[in-house]
């Protein structure tokens, strides 16, 4: 290679460089809506999923709680509670994605992933008495409407 294709070489690979940077930069970042621990939720085709996280310190399934989600409402099954360990299953019937997340005493914001319209995701809990919020994560879908609450007291169910 003579000394002007060593040059030409050079010069298209430095106008290159950048290109590729944001290439790269926009693969390994991807989209967030939120920065809370996520639990498992089913891929993109909207089949059941079995991924749990475990938050409040205790591990394993609970008693399971369907969470509706659609344009733009979170209706959980029941919102009376006992203090315990539950297995809230977030189900969008929607036609947009959701995301559950939940938070109060004892459990810091936990979150499952986005949920494809027809899919389903479960994150699992230990409450204790007080009040919990349950939201959906996804940017601005809580301003609109998807967020509700559940109370936890000894003899609620």
């Amino acid at each position: 290679m003579d000394r002007d294709s060593r040059h030409r070489a050079r010069r298209r690979a430095r106008r290159a460089a950048p290109a590729l940077l944001l290439a790269a930069l926009a693969l390994v970042t991807g989209c967030s809506s939120s920065s809370a621990p996520k639990a498992g939720s089913t891929p993109g085709s909207g089949a059941s999923g079995s991924a749990t996280a475990v938050a409040g310190g205790s591990a394993g399934t609970g008693t399971s709680i369907t969470v509706t989600e659609k344009e733009y409402s979170v209706t959980p099954e029941r919102t009376q509670l006992t203090p315990g360990t539950y297995t809230f299953v977030a189900a969008n019937t929607g036609t947009v994605e959701h995301a559950l997340a939940i938070a109060g005493p004892g459990v810091a914001a936990i979150q499952t992933d986005a949920i494809a319209p027809g899919g389903r995701a479960q994150v699992t809990v230990t409450l204790q008495a007080g009040s919990y919020e349950l939201w959906c994560p996804i940017d601005g879908h809580k301003a609109l409407g998807m967020d509700t609450h559940v109370q936890v007291a000894a003899g609620s169910s």
